[in-house]
C-alpha cells in the first residue's frame, strides 16, 4: 500500500515537470533559459543562430534565417534619441557699486541664431529657462543709461550657469 502511494505523489510531482517540457519545445527546436554573463557567443539549433555579446555592440542588428529573425540588443535604433538636457541660465546686471539695474535687455543667441530676450528685474537679475544643454551661446547686455566693458559673452552651457553678471563701467 505504501508504494502505491509513494508512486502517485511521485507522479503527481512529475507532471508539473512534463507540462513544462512540453510547453517549452515543439517542431525543430527547443527554447531554453540562458544568460549570457561572458561577453557572448552564439547560439545555434541547426535552423537558426543568436549571436549577442553582453555590451550588444551590434544593437539594433536585425539576424534573420530560416523562419525566426531576432534583433540584437537591448533596444532597437530610434527607440533611444540622444536628448539635450534644458537647464537655466541667470546672473545679475549692476553698477560698479553693486547696486541692480533694472530693464536691461539681455539677450542669450543660439549657434544657429535664434536669439531670446529677457530684461532684468529690479534688483537686476535674469533668467533664461529651457536653454539646451551642450551648446554654445553669446550673452548680450544693452542699457540705456550704462555702458559695458564687457558687454558680450560667449559660454558654452554644459550644465545649470548661475552668477553669469555683467557690471557696469559708466553711465
Amino acid at each position: 500500500m505504501n508504494c502505491k502511494i509513494i508512486a502517485f505523489v511521485f507522479i503527481l510531482m512529475a507532471l508539473p515537470l512534463i507540462a513544462s517540457a512540453q510547453i517549452a519545445s515543439g517542431g525543430t527546436f527547443t527554447l531554453e533559459k540562458s544568460v549570457v554573463a561572458t561577453g557572448g557567443g552564439d547560439s545555434s539549433n541547426g535552423a537558426f543562430t543568436v549571436t549577442g555579446t553582453a555590451g550588444q555592440p551590434a544593437a539594433g542588428t536585425a539576424y534573420y534565417g530560416a523562419s525566426v529573425a531576432h534583433r540584437a540588443g537591448f533596444w532597437v535604433p530610434d527607440q533611444l534619441e540622444p536628448t539635450a538636457a534644458e537647464v537655466a541660465v541667470s546672473g545679475r546686471v549692476t553698477t560698479a557699486g553693486g547696486a541692480g539695474i533694472r530693464n536691461v535687455m539681455v539677450t542669450l543667441t543660439d549657434s544657429r541664431g535664434t536669439s531670446r530676450q529677457v530684461a532684468t528685474g529690479s534688483f537686476g537679475t535674469y533668467l533664461f529657462t529651457n536653454v539646451e544643454a551642450g551648446q554654445s551661446y553669446t550673452l548680450t547686455v544693452v542699457a540705456k543709461r550704462y555702458t559695458f566693458a564687457n558687454p558680450t559673452r560667449i559660454v558654452t552651457v554644459s550644465d545649470e550657469l548661475t552668477d553669469l553678471d555683467f557690471t557696469a563701467t559708466g553711465n
